[in-house]
């Protein structure tokens, strides 16, 4: 999954006039991109960071999407003189981030020649797929717009960056 912000989605147009005269694009959007990174890894464990509220999982207790940690520590800064991007390079991110439907898959033994389930023993389930709720950790809503604290925060940065008092 990839999302980008460009620095005209949070600044001024004083603001955009002096950015474009900078020589140090590449840094400015270094920093917006670790920030944005860092808003993203602590919505993991702090629920005002993130763009809305996450479903409580199937059986009512509160959703963490921390099993192992790996989605978080997967966070990775891209940046450019163009773009700062934060990026992560598990497949099942984007889910996680927007919800929606997994495949339709068989599920068939690993270790041995049956599985066994409630229902008996198989050699293979027809598994018809699941619904994923959306639980958005990345500081972006459904649609790619950055959440107000991002922008507040990509306009302190840029601010800061070039030497505006906000």
């Amino acid at each position: 999954m990839q999302i980008s912000v460009t620095t005209r989605d949070a600044i001024t147009p004083e603001m955009r006039r002096l950015f474009a005269a900078s020589n140090d694009k590449v840094g400015i959007h270094t920093a917006i991109a670790m920030d944005l990174q860092s808003l993203a890894k602590r919505a993991f464990t702090d629920s005002a960071l993130r763009p809305s509220a996450w479903p409580n999982k199937s059986d009512g207790s509160a959703a963490t999407l921390r099993k192992s940690g790996t989605l978080a520590k997967s966070i990775r800064v891209l940046a450019s003189a163009n773009a700062a991007t934060i990026v992560s390079d598990r497949a099942y991110a984007a889910i996680h981030q927007l919800g929606g439907k997994t495949k339709a898959h068989v599920i068939r033994p690993r270790n041995g020649q049956a599985l066994k389930t409630p229902y008996g023993v198989f050699k293979k389930v027809n598994h018809p797929g699941s619904k994923i709720p959306a639980r958005p950790y990345m500081p972006f809503h459904r649609d790619g717009r950055p959440t107000a604290l991002a922008l507040q925060r990509i306009a302190r940065i840029v601010s800061k960056k070039l030497g505006i008092q906000p």
